[in-house]
């Protein structure tokens, strides 16, 4: 018997094999994620962002400027970023979510073109690599 996506709607979630599957937008910040983690972090919108339980990192009165800061969003957990396109988002602000749709937009409607050109990018660094000097 074949294992197919299944609604469950006791939690609201599709499984697949008995698992919750990751929504798309999870997958995405999967693989784009830094896997940094941090006590605070200002996202390329210029929200500040902190984990007020982790104060051992922070400067001497730092914390307590945060906690004042009504630009700053304390969260519970370690602040995770991620590096794109030169920038620094943080991955809980809402302007990371929006470029984030946008990018998966963009990867989404040239799925087959990025599949075609990541695949010439493997055999010509193959061929680079066969051609190089043993050294």
């Amino acid at each position: 018997m074949r294992n197919t996506p299944r609604y469950d709607p006791e939690t609201g979630e599709w499984k697949y094999g008995g698992k919750r599957m990751m929504t798309k937008f999870e997958n995405f910040e999967r693989a784009f994620d830094g896997h940094v983690g941090s006590c605070s972090a200002t996202c390329a919108c210029g929200r500040v962002f902190y984990n007020p339980d982790r104060s051992w990192d922070f400067e001497e009165n730092e914390l307590e400027d945060l906690e004042k800061d009504p630009n700053a969003t304390g969260l519970d957990y370690a602040v995770s970023f991620v590096e794109f396109e030169g920038q620094t988002n943080v991955m809980a602000c809402d302007c990371w979510h929006n470029r984030a749709k946008q990018i998966m937009g963009f990867l989404d409607s040239h799925a087959n073109k990025i599949a075609e050109y990541l695949k010439l990018e493997k055999e010509r660094k193959t061929q680079e690599a066969e051609n190089s000097p043993v050294v």
